[in-house]
């Protein structure tokens, strides 16, 4: 993968995932843009062959560039383009280009082991970005994003094609997490609860008679946090979703 254009990715406030943009978009046709969408169409293109060589080694065994593991890793790769698409400051970018992230993750999510931690760091990230989009300001703290201060606006057809990811992303998230097969692998990947293993929880947990259960009060708290969790996926685009393109909110999809 060619080496990113130079940026400064710094968080956009204390609470944002996400990194704080320039304060003008790319010149379009420029070679800074050129670098950009050179270096996010490789990257994309290969996060999507490390998919698919995932798929293919597990049938034929077939070689070449390694498939991921797990989500977690593909996550990586994917967040890390979010950031830098949203460095860009550039609409012309940030809405074409998220929308693809988010529909890839769509189509990858059902193709990995569930992993909770990496899913919804992930589809936060996204949440405040095309939220943030539709209101041509930062979510967080009011600011106008750089190219919207003209009256610029995230065209219909865009929110047409977004409001179809936010609804699938919302049912596939809330199939693999039903499922209940987890990636505790791939999750221990993103967070240090999950990195102890189950026998080293053994040996530092003390035991009492009358306590043999208590590892399921903390699958009851995991069922609970996951819920919520999925209550809010896309939680702040669809009320921004909801108040432009009219109707009720997007509620969570069911197969009913």
């Amino acid at each position: 993968m060619p080496t990113p254009p130079a940026s400064s990715v710094v968080p956009s406030s204390l609470s944002s995932p996400l990194p704080r943009p320039r304060r003008h978009p790319l010149k379009p046709g420029s070679h800074k843009e050129t670098d950009v969408i050179q270096y996010l169409d490789h990257g994309l293109n290969l996060v999507q062959q490390r998919v698919d060589n995932r798929l293919r080694k597990r049938r034929d065994g077939d070689a070449g560039v390694e498939g991921y593991r797990h989500f977690a890793e593909a996550e990586k790769d994917l967040s890390s383009f979010i950031d830098i698409v949203w460095v860009s400051g550039s609409p012309n970018l940030q809405i074409p280009y998220l929308l693809t992230i988010a529909r890839l993750i769509a189509e990858f999510l059902p193709l990995f082991p569930a992993s909770p931690h990496a899913t919804f760091r992930v589809l936060e990230k996204l949440d405040i970005a095309f939220s943030s989009l539709i209101q041509g300001k930062d979510a967080d703290t009011g600011e106008p994003l750089p190219g919207f201060e003209e009256g610029r606006t995230v065209s219909t057809t865009d929110k047409v094609r977004l409001k179809g990811i936010v609804d699938r992303t919302r049912l596939v998230v809330a199939k693999a997490l039903g499922d209940g097969v987890v990636d505790e692998e791939g999750d221990a990947m993103v967070t240090e609860e999950d990195a102890m293993s189950e026998a080293d929880r053994d040996e530092d947990t003390v035991k009492f008679e009358g306590f043999e259960n208590n590892d399921d009060d903390d699958d009851d708290q995991n069922e609970m946090w996951e819920e919520t969790q999925i209550s809010r996926v896309y939680e702040r685009t669809i009320g921004e979703l909801g108040d432009v393109l009219g109707g009720v909110p997007i509620g969570l999809i069911t197969d009913e």
